[in-house]
């Protein structure tokens, strides 16, 4: 009798990991080999997949044909961005106070651009049709010394106009990230001002169009447009991205997902949000669970959620068609491609 249990529960066991195997192959698709030092971001630019590796070097893959050699581009970068598809722009790590325009390959220098006098940049950003990019700086020395600013600039880096400053020293702030509209007209940030705090920059006139913060959160940490530049998602730490109408930042809906137990020090976080090019699908990615959730924007539906990897994932992107879904891994060469789950009549 003992021995039929033992049997009957091996069985139960058996089937069960027979089921969650077909379900995972069912979702994952394929695995590239990326760079060793693992993964810091992954971009769809224009038709390619493109990798920046922890030490800023570039991959780049076409989307439709991922079993060809990828291009490699070895920078010296402070960090960098990949734009236009063919181009990538970066800060070199020996002059923090410059922009760089090189090919794909990093053979030839095709622009650059000196910031202002004691600038120190920190991030780089693209628009999602990777047409416009953004850059922040602080400023080290000079008349105004500890300013943080934004600029915008084109595909050509042929200028970088500043649309947004703000001095660090007489205000208590942090800025988290920023987004670019497909239009370059907007600019949004995220990050703290006491409490969650967003803002919409019309680039055209270089104002702030609208800034709000919220007092149920402590702080948002990713910022992006939707296509159509009409939405905004703004995530805070754990477990909620809130949409905004972007012209007047009133709320549009909360996607929530399940709070959960990480163990030992370790603390749930949304490491990276994504919207699909077609404008219909929010991927985010929680960690240390290792899980990417899918809701249909439109109408705030759950669609799905799948472990994705054991090991930190760092970014995601989705394919140019919204079919597929690119992770990359902190910490090893993994770059897996996942099928989308499809939204339901």
């Amino acid at each position: 009798m003992k021995r039929k249990i033992i049997f009957g529960l091996v069985v139960i066991l058996v089937v069960l990991g027979a089921i969650l195997w077909a379900n995972f192959r069912t979702k994952f698709v394929r695995q590239l080999q990326g760079p060793i030092e693992g993964t810091s971001r992954v971009f769809t630019v224009a038709d390619r997949l493109a990798i920046v590796s922890n030490n800023n070097t570039v991959y780049a893959w076409q989307w439709s044909d991922l079993s060809a050699w990828p291009v490699v581009a070895r920078l010296q970068a402070q960090t960098v961005v990949p734009i236009t598809g063919d181009k990538i722009v970066y800060i070199p790590s020996v002059n923090l106070a410059k922009l760089i325009l090189t090919d794909l390959k990093a053979d030839k220098e095709l622009a650059s651009l000196s910031l202002p006098y004691g600038a120190e940049c920190k991030k780089l950003k693209i628009s999602q049709n990777s047409k416009f990019g953004a850059v922040s700086i602080i400023l080290k020395e000079g008349a105004q010394k500890d300013w943080l600013k934004l600029g915008l600039f084109d595909s050509g880096l042929k200028n970088v106009s500043f649309v947004f400053q703000k001095d660090t020293g007489a205000e208590d702030f942090l800025l988290y990230d920023f987004a670019i509209t497909n239009d370059g007209n907007f600019i949004a940030g995220a990050g703290q001002k006491n409490r969650a705090w967003v803002f919409v920059i019309d680039t055209k006139t270089q104002t702030v169009q609208w800034e709000k913060t919220f007092d149920e959160y402590g702080q948002f940490t990713l910022v992006e447009f939707s296509p159509d530049g009409r939405t905004l998602f703004v995530s805070e730490k754990i477990r909620h991205i809130i949409a905004l109408d972007s012209a007047t930042g009133k709320t549009i809906r909360v996607f929530e997902m399940p709070l959960y137990s990480a163990r030992g020090y370790q603390k749930q976080n949304i490491s990276s949000i994504a919207i699909s090019p077609n404008g219909r699908v929010l991927a985010a990615d929680s960690e240390p669970a290792g899980t990417v959730w899918f809701w249909d924007i439109k109408t705030g539906r759950e669609i799905a959620s799948f472990h994705v990897g054991d090991l930190t994932i760092s970014s995601i992107t989705f394919s140019p068609d919204s079919k597929y879904l690119a992770t990359g891994c902190m910490v090893s060469p993994e770059i897996k491609i996942w099928k989308v789950p499809q939204l339901k009549p």
